[in-house]
């Protein structure tokens, strides 16, 4: 009942939003009409799917870009267009930026507009509507909430584990709470207000506690680390993330040092369940690594990107050409789960920065070969393969995990037998690529099913921003994040029952594993940053919003 509120309240908030889209001024158009401008950065062309469209002859189909600046000003780039554009009389150079005002005479292949500012009626309407939107939810009730299911957690991992448990793993768990409410009053006070997202990870990472202290109570406290790097991590990348040309410039390193890891991973990496990646750091008894689920930060910063460069042919080729390395690396370590999550982003993130659904369905078709050559050099990953759909005529052998997922996960019921009490624990992978099952024993099919319904309530919102997002870069990198979300929880979830094959890719936030937990929670930062509702994010300002 706990689980059922606190996640309800947080996904109604979230998915009853109404982002208000504004109106910043008027583009106006010789004998076209006025067009309200309510994006910051906008396409002006023919074409039917352009931002500003004006269905003139002269004017080509994609013509020119306006964007906005953070303090008010507009930037005028033509982008190759058939009949060119001036100001002011000037002729302007192709794919050069020129600051335009309002008022100034803008001739478009031969038609003659200008920009004018919001009216005053219109800015006094503006104000209406943001205070018509509806505020995020208070965090207060949620947090005693989650404190006392946290509470019960503890107790129930006493009553179910008893001599096997240790004090450590139980303190983590505190350690945790304590650590929510420090986190939400100190960003309370700062004028935040928006946290539904935040404390959906944060319940989700008790969830994590709790499963890795019934698998292995001495690890416990390691994944309580891992969190907080992440958490640490997402908070970070809030604030680097303002500022959008400190960030495009960072990418050049992010390539570089994504190149790195992967090549690293490939020439050290260690064999775990037939794929190499892996890095093992202080032998045996050390840590262990994962570097592909780093590498999913910088491979959706370098994905994403402004208006402005989603028309740059060379921007382009650079983030197809750094996916397939990703793509190419993970397949050689016979990854091809994380290997399938890259590519499915990489498609996802190409349609919204082209638009292009026929070179979707081409770079489907031609890495549909390529996937049949892998599965003919890979025995492992074709050995998956061939139990899909059949996994009970191999229940004793390379069917084991998956038939024993779905015996103990069915017996689990709709409540579960209780943390610490299933049987599951005792099977391989059980805690990472089988956690789904994990948690339908042990604490039921209900909570099982509202963990797969905060992925989907994060990337719904993802979609949502799309309306009102400052800039393409922060939409299409929610929906780069929300693509991976997906699509390892549907991995995880199907290949748990065998409705797809078991690919060994972890659940966000509920798997074990350290690496795993610090990138889901960094993750967290690209969501953050596409939360345009007032002073709900920790990547906008509220200066930045409505300047």
């Amino acid at each position: 009942m706990l689980a059922i509120y606190i996640l309800f309240v947080c996904i109604v908030s979230l998915l009853t939003t109404r982002v208000t889209p504004e109106v910043w001024g008027y583009f106006l158009v010789e004998d076209g009409g006025n067009h309200p401008i309510t994006h910051w950065e906008n396409v002006i062309g023919r074409a039917k799917s352009v931002d500003l469209n004006i269905p003139l002859k002269t004017i080509s189909k994609n013509h020119a870009l306006l964007s906005r600046t953070k303090e008010g000003r507009w930037i005028f780039k033509d982008i190759g267009s058939k009949n060119g554009s001036e100001i002011n009389g000037y002729k302007l150079k192709t794919d050069k930026r020129y600051f335009i005002n309002p008022g100034d005479e803008l001739v478009m292949g031969g038609v003659h507009c200008t920009i004018a500012p919001a009216s005053l009626e219109e800015s006094r309407n503006n104000l209406f509507m943001r205070e018509m939107d509806k505020s995020p939810v208070a965090p207060w009730k949620i947090l005693l909430a989650i404190t006392v299911f946290q509470a019960m957690t503890i107790v129930q991992l006493i009553l179910g584990m008893g001599k096997e448990i240790n004090v450590m793993s139980l303190f983590s768990i505190v350690i945790l709470s304590a650590v929510m409410w420090i986190y939400i009053t100190f960003f309370k006070a700062m004028g935040r207000k928006g946290f539904e997202m935040e404390m959906i990870a944060f319940f989700m990472t008790t969830l994590n506690l709790a499963i890795m202290t019934s698998f292995d109570p001495d690890g416990t406290f390691k994944q309580l680390l891992a969190a907080l790097v992440g958490i640490a991590l997402m908070v970070f990348m809030c604030i680097y993330l303002r500022d959008l040309e400190r960030t495009k410039k960072a990418r050049g390193i992010l390539i570089g040092l994504s190149a790195l890891l992967l090549i690293i991973n490939l020439i050290f990496g260690a064999n775990k369940y037939g794929a190499a990646n892996w890095i093992m750091i202080g032998g045996e008894n050390g840590i262990s690594v994962q570097p592909s689920e780093i590498v999913k930060l910088a491979f959706i910063c370098i994905g994403a990107g402004t208006l402005e460069e989603l028309y740059n042919q060379k921007n382009t080729m650079m983030y197809a050409g750094f996916a397939f390395f990703c793509v190419g690396c993970l397949a050689i370590m016979g990854d091809f789960g994380t290997a399938l999550i890259f590519f499915a982003t990489f498609l996802v993130v190409s349609f919204l920065r082209s638009g292009d659904l026929s070179r979707m369905i081409l770079t489907v078709a031609g890495s549909g070969l390529m996937g049949l050559m892998v599965l003919r050099f890979k025995p492992y990953i074709a050995s998956r393969f061939a139990v899909w759909g059949n996994v009970w005529e191999f229940a004793d052998d390379k069917g084991y995990q998956q038939t024993r997922t779905m015996s103990f996960g069915s017996g689990g019921g709709l409540l579960g037998l209780g943390a610490g009490n299933g049987s599951l624990k005792h099977v391989a992978a059980s805690n990472t690529d089988l956690v789904f099952g994990f948690t339908m024993e042990e604490w039921g099919f209900i909570i099982a099913v509202l963990m797969v319904l905060c992925i989907i309530t994060l990337s719904l919102f993802a979609v949502m921003s799309i309306v009102a997002g400052r800039s393409t870069f922060y939409t299409i990198g929610a929906c780069g994040a929300a693509t991976m979300f997906l699509i390892q929880t549907i991995l995880n979830v199907f290949g748990s029952v065998d409705l797809f094959p078991l690919t060994g890719v972890t659940f966000p936030f509920l798997s074990s594993g350290g690496t795993s937990m610090i990138a889901s929670w960094a993750m967290l930062a690209y969501f953050k940053a596409a939360d345009m509702r007032e002073n709900a994010s920790l990547a906008v300002r509220k200066e930045d919003q409505y300047a």
